[in-house]
Formats: C-alpha cells, sequence, structure tokens
C-alpha cells in the first residue's frame, strides 16, 4: 500500500505499451521513430527537417535531465516521463496516418499533402512539448 509521499505514482503514467516497429533499431521509441521518418524515403526535406528537430530535442530532455544539478528526485523525473510519452503518441499518430493515405493514393506523394501538413504540425507539436518539459 503506498503512503505519504508515494501516493503521486497512484495518477495517470505513462503508458509502457510501445508499438513493436518503434523498438529498433534502437533502445529509443522516440528515435526510432525519427529513423522511419526520416529514412522512409516518402517525405520531403520539409518533414526531415521536422524529424530532425523532434529527434534533436528528445536527445536534449534526456541530456538535461541527467545533467540536471541539483540532481531531479524521482518524482521529478517520474513526471518529465510523461512528456516524451505524450510527444512520441502525437507524432507516432501522425506517422501512422500519413503512411496510411500515403499507401490508399496508390503511392502518389502528391495526394497526400494534408497529411504530410498534419506530420509537420504533429512534430512540430511534439517538438514544443518535449522543450517545453525543459524549461518549464
Amino acid at each position: 500500500m503506498m503512503t505519504g509521499d508515494w501516493e503521486w505514482l497512484r495518477g495517470p503514467q505513462p503508458s509502457s505499451e510501445v508499438p513493436e516497429r518503434l523498438c529498433t533499431p534502437t533502445a529509443s521509441p522516440e528515435l526510432n521513430l525519427g529513423v522511419q521518418i526520416i529514412g522512409s524515403n516518402i517525405v520531403g526535406n520539409d518533414v526531415v527537417e521536422h524529424a530532425a528537430q523532434y529527434m534533436a530535442e528528445h536527445a536534449r530532455l534526456e541530456l538535461w535531465i541527467g545533467r540536471h544539478q541539483p540532481a531531479l528526485s524521482f518524482r521529478h523525473q517520474f513526471e518529465l516521463g510523461r512528456a516524451p510519452s505524450e510527444a512520441l503518441f502525437v507524432a507516432y499518430e501522425a506517422w501512422i496516418a500519413f503512411e496510411a493515405a500515403y499507401q490508399t493514393s496508390g503511392k502518389k506523394v502528391h495526394q497526400v499533402r494534408d497529411e504530410r501538413e498534419q506530420l509537420k504540425t504533429a512534430l512540430g507539436r511534439a517538438t514544443q512539448t518535449l522543450i517545453r518539459a525543459r524549461t518549464e
């Protein structure tokens, strides 16, 4: 039974269930999503730039947590862990929608402009979520 200072663990927690396709090639689902997007050959440089920014902000957050002085409490680290999960969900959902639209269109990139813009927007939102976690 949890009492006192550990009661906060009962609240909503980040999902530990990550789609299998985000489990490789690295141990980081966030980086794996970026690798999938960048390596897909179905997105333009505008999307690659957004995916790279998302990956960079994820790395910055991880570095910030690890180097924070004074060291962050377990509780603070746990709470910060929600940001990457939220960001990943937003970006991954948009990526899945883009891929599905691309397949449905007969692999015609020019027919999935709206989904491409939605993917860029989602990657931007995910990036901002990671930045806020580090700066708030």
